[in-house]
């Protein structure tokens, strides 16, 4: 009988060390697929982030241009404001001017 317990002993230690490096691979196996799993979802948040940086700087430079070609037209309009303000005061400007020569003052 003793050597039956010996036998089962070593049989259950040999089950037991089976076990254990069956379930070593596993967690080795499952170990690499999550850091492949983090891998790939770190370079689609890579991508994605890139996809988005490329619509924001689009999206900036269609402001930039906008908020130029306004400026752009107020700046004309404004240029324009002046140039008849200082149109119409030019025959106003070369009569004094006419005067005072004419009245030696």
């Amino acid at each position: 009988m003793a050597m039956e317990a010996i036998a089962a002993v070593e049989q259950a230690e040999a089950a037991a060390a089976r076990l254990k490096a069956e379930t070593v691979q596993e967690v080795k196996q499952m170990t690499a697929a999550a850091e492949e799993n983090g891998r790939e979802a770190v370079n689609a948040a890579r991508q994605k982030a890139q996809e988005a940086l490329v619509q924001i700087d689009k999206e900036a430079d269609q402001r930039i241009a906008e908020d130029t070609e306004r400026i752009r037209a107020e700046t004309n309009a404004a240029l324009d404001e002046l140039k008849a303000r200082a149109e119409s005061r030019l025959g106003e400007a070369a009569q004094k001017i006419v005067e005072r020569i004419v009245n030696g003052s």
